[in-house]
């Protein structure tokens, strides 16, 4: 039998609300009180080379200058330690971030899973998986069993997690890259989204254009707004670029719009009320 409770009635450690700074604008868009919150599911998505893996990798290095008590894993299930050092000379910061390497191996009695599972229990702050579906993939080959059931088996390690299950009792928030199918649409269950506390999508103004201008938003956010943009480059060495008076202006703009819209629905409910006076006394 589940327990009914009343949200006034719940506590929770203060702390668990001070989220990780990235120093950066992107803070402004990952939660509405700025920062990566904590015990959260962060899903990133995005055409092949819009930069999906570099974005991450630089909000995690990020917030390590900011808050060097910061535990960071990043979990790779796509690159391989020299695809990864070709990062490192371009931005020479992702270095110091602490990487685990997870490859299919049939020959081993050690899984994947395993592995993943005794790492995580060390408690760490902040993890990103690239990707969700390779890892899903692998656990799904080593334990010869379905998609469906190494999702759930993913899914049910990081809701532990977030929960602070391990060893330092951390909640730990969860930076997933996922794989969209041609047409750019995410892939996953239901399930995997219900679990998602954030859809952070990472696309191109002209799709058809590798070259044309890249700005992230979410399409979904418990935690924020929808449908902002903020503009970025991976042109420049060492740091992502974010076009910070773009965003500015963009969000002037909004508020203009806002204010604009509201004044609108103002004049429309004296309008109203003034008609239905009349419309009263005429009766």
């Amino acid at each position: 039998m589940r327990d009914v409770v009343k949200i006034s009635q719940l506590e929770f450690d203060k702390d668990l609300f001070a989220n990780f700074m990235s120093g950066t604008t992107l803070d402004m868009l990952l939660c509405s009180y700025r920062g990566l919150p904590k015990g959260v599911n962060y899903m990133v998505i995005g055409d092949p080379g819009v930069g999906k893996t570099t974005i991450v990798l630089d909000l995690m290095a990020n917030i390590g200058k900011v808050q060097p008590r910061a535990r960071m894993l990043f979990v790779s299930a796509e690159m391989n330690e020299i695809d990864l050092s070709i990062y490192v000379r371009r931005y020479p910061k992702f270095g110091e971030l602490n990487i685990m390497f997870i490859e299919a191996d049939f020959e081993s009695d050690d899984h994947a899973i395993a592995d993943f599972e005794s790492v995580l229990d060390e408690g760490w702050d902040i993890v990103a998986i690239d990707s969700f579906y390779e890892l899903q993939g692998i656990i799904k080959e080593e334990e010869n069993i379905t998609l469906k059931k190494a999702e759930s088996l993913l899914l049910a390690i990081i809701k532990r997690h977030n929960k602070a299950a391990n060893r330092r009792h951390i909640h730990t928030s969860f930076l997933t890259i996922q794989q969209v199918t041609k047409s750019g649409a995410f892939v996953g269950s239901n399930r995997l989204k219900h679990m998602i506390t954030a859809m952070m999508e990472l696309r191109l103004d002209n799709p058809k254009n590798i070259y044309s201008d890249r700005y992230i938003t979410f399409s979904k956010h418990r935690r924020g707004e929808v449908g902002v943009k903020l503009y970025y480059s991976l042109t420049r060495t060492g740091d992502v670029f974010f076009d910070d008076e773009r965003f500015d202006k963009d969000s002037k703009l909004r508020h203009l719009q806002n204010e604009v819209s509201t004044q609108l629905h103002e004049y429309a409910d004296r309008f109203n009320r003034l008609f239905n006076n009349i419309h009263n006394d005429e009766q």
